[in-house]
């Protein structure tokens, strides 16, 4: 009798002991979940809000513009006849209509449509039907109207200002509003004509706090990731043989969109130890010296740099240089100052960073691969190409249309640089191009 008692305590016992076990299991197993849920809710968190708001230009299309024409002053001009009148009146109020001025007198409409329609799909490629749909001369041969056939054809029509045309030849686009008010009010006509050459004036940029150590080629590939540039100019120190930067230059871009979206991006921009100045240069321009038959601005003075023998070294020169190649467009971009050094040790925020960069790019079209240089755990080793990040897309269009909308955006607080970049050494992984 007492030995079976014994034996239904030990088994009572061993029940109990199994249960606290298993009880323990479930615990564990709960908490482990609710760590990783918040681990998750952590990194939604820190995911929101990290690329900045692309800026988007907008129209009016949601007025009704019909009740518009008949409110219109131009209706009420006594120095017009009816006819022109009621197509000014259109002309002002439709959304979808923009003028081209400028135009050459031999061009003819058929030319220009094909011209327009091909320069907004290569501009926005989503577009599929025909981004043109009518075109007509204005009052004389110099102007025509042009109708775009959608809201998305518009938009990329008005990011344009001045657009360069058959034989170097450069047509005006602008909205109809603010032509017809500068052909139908001759007393102000002078006025406005000299306000618009002061800004045309106005629109060169200083760019000042440059590494010194940076050539024309590099500085170039900063700059036109906002635009195509007509005029630029590197300031140099010509007083030895080799000549060297002084840190500064000016330019000027072809539209005034590239200009504002310039003066936002690169003012205080961190470049190695230095912080870029961006201004618009103001007053008349100056006179420049002339050293040894060379243009130096007025202000020019000599500096220590110049007297560096390091930077003559063919190495050097050859590790500061970027070649031609590396401009010309191609399937891969390559992205600057996204992410710092120390981001990249921490494994969670490296993969981050890379579904960030897919979740964006991918909007423009299919990823073939991304590659993000990470220093050596181990030795704490990093390469020149570490933070750089690389995007290689399966077509060259969507690779062209990341590059132009993710320049100039700002991705945690970084203003983000972007540039093609040659397929070849990709492909070969040499991430860093030494000429």
């Amino acid at each position: 009798m007492n030995q079976e008692v014994e034996n239904k305590e030990i088994k009572e016992q061993k029940e109990q002991i199994e249960q606290e076990s298993d009880d323990n299991e479930k615990n564990e197993k709960k908490e482990q979940t609710q760590q990783q849920e918040q681990k998750k809710k952590k990194k939604k968190n820190k995911k929101k809000k990290k690329w900045g708001e692309e800026e988007e230009i907008m129209t009016d299309f949601d007025d009704d513009w019909q009740n518009k024409v008949k409110l219109s002053k131009i209706l009420q001009d006594p120095d017009l006849p009816q006819h022109i009148k009621e197509k000014y009146a259109i002309y002002e109020n439709n959304p979808y209509m923009m003028i081209v001025s400028n135009v050459p007198l031999n061009v003819q409409l058929k030319e220009l449509e094909e011209y327009f329609n091909t320069l907004i799909t290569s501009l926005d490629p989503k577009i599929t039907e025909r981004p043109i749909k009518a075109i007509e001369y204005g009052a004389t041969k110099s102007w025509v109207v042009l109708e775009c056939s959608s809201k998305e054809a518009k938009r990329a029509l008005v990011t344009q200002d001045q657009v360069q045309f058959v034989n170097n030849c450069k047509i005006k686009v602008e909205r109809p509003r603010k032509f017809l008010e500068r052909i139908l009010n001759p007393q102000a006509k002078e006025g406005e004509l000299n306000a618009e050459q002061k800004q045309e004036d106005n629109t060169r940029l200083y760019l000042g706090g440059l590494p010194t150590y940076l050539r024309d080629e590099d500085v170039m590939k900063l700059i036109q990731s906002f635009g195509t540039t007509k005029y630029f100019n590197l300031v140099k120190d010509t007083t030895s043989n080799t000549e060297i930067s002084k840190g500064y230059c000016f330019f000027e871009f072809e539209n005034t969109v590239s200009t504002a979206k310039a003066l936002k991006a690169l003012n205080n921009l961190q470049i190695g130890d230095k912080k870029l100045k961006i201004c618009k240069v103001q007053g008349e321009p100056q006179q420049n010296k002339k050293i040894n038959g060379r243009d130096q601005p007025s202000n020019y003075a000599g500096s220590f740099l110049a007297s560096c023998d390091l930077l003559r070294m063919p190495q050097v020169q050859q590790m500061l240089t970027i070649p031609q190649s590396a401009l010309i467009p191609s399937k891969v971009v390559q992205f600057l100052n996204m992410c710092s050094i120390e981001d990249l040790y921490e494994d969670d925020l490296y993969e981050e960073l890379m579904e960030d960069i897919r979740s964006e790019c991918i909007r423009y079209g299919q990823i073939e691969k991304i590659e993000i240089p990470r220093p050596d755990k181990e030795s704490g080793f990093c390469n020149p190409a570490v933070g750089k990040i690389f995007v290689k897309f399966y077509y060259q269009i969507p690779a062209k249309k990341a590059k132009f909308h993710l320049a100039g955006r700002t991705y945690n607080k970084r203003t983000v640089i972007t540039s093609f970049y040659p397929e070849e050494q990709f492909d070969y992984k040499d991430y860093l191009i030494n000429g």
